[in-house]
């Protein structure tokens, strides 16, 4: 059975990453809609930082958040950084995940990404591909990050009834977008 839309009319919005290109893209499209837009940078809230996220997500209490912040790049940034893009990728997700579920958000999306499939998965694609053969070598750090955030998800969904979603976006570009080999690896919400 099928859930009813959510309606976000009048309700609190937080967009994690805002500065990035799908954060900027859904501040964009949430602007034309009736709500209360929240963002705050990496000066003023640090997702690796459990303590300022948690403190943050206490004091601005999102309903909604859309959590799209996360350390991205291309290949060599994946493959050369890959302490920094597991350990920051799993701190953002953990931190804001939780945080929204400790200060009662209705509802949670997390940007999941297509690396998340084995290698050599069938095409087109099947969710239920996911965890049932090696992962890309170059992206793998990052790869298991994101299906660390959308088992949180899930376990949140399955131990507390939260209204929290993955949704996997494939091939994206848009404007913001950094296509430069080397210096793609320093984009950060």
């Amino acid at each position: 059975m099928a859930n009813a839309a959510f309606e976000l009319k009048g309700r609190t919005v937080y967009v994690a990453g805002h500065r990035g290109m799908v954060g900027s893209a859904l501040l964009r499209r949430l602007a034309r809609e009736d709500v209360e837009l929240l963002t705050a940078d990496r000066r003023e809230v640090d997702l690796c930082n459990q303590a300022a996220v948690f403190d943050w997500f206490a004091k601005a209490k999102p309903q909604v958040v859309f959590l799209a912040a996360a350390k991205v790049g291309g290949i060599v940034a994946n493959d050369t950084l890959r302490a920094e893009f597991i350990y920051d990728n799993i701190a953002i997700a953990a931190n804001v995940i939780h945080a929204a579920h400790l200060n009662g958000a209705e509802k949670l999306m997390f940007l999941g990404s297509s690396c998340i499939y084995p290698k050599l998965a069938a095409q087109p694609l099947r969710e239920d591909s996911m965890l049932t053969g090696p992962l890309e070598p170059t992206n793998e750090p990052y790869a298991i990050a994101k299906i660390a955030g959308i088992k949180m998800v899930e376990a949140y969904r399955s131990q507390y009834g939260s209204d929290f979603i993955s949704v996997m976006p494939t091939n994206l570009y848009s404007p913001g977008d950094n296509y430069h080999p080397d210096t793609a690896m320093w984009s950060r919400p």
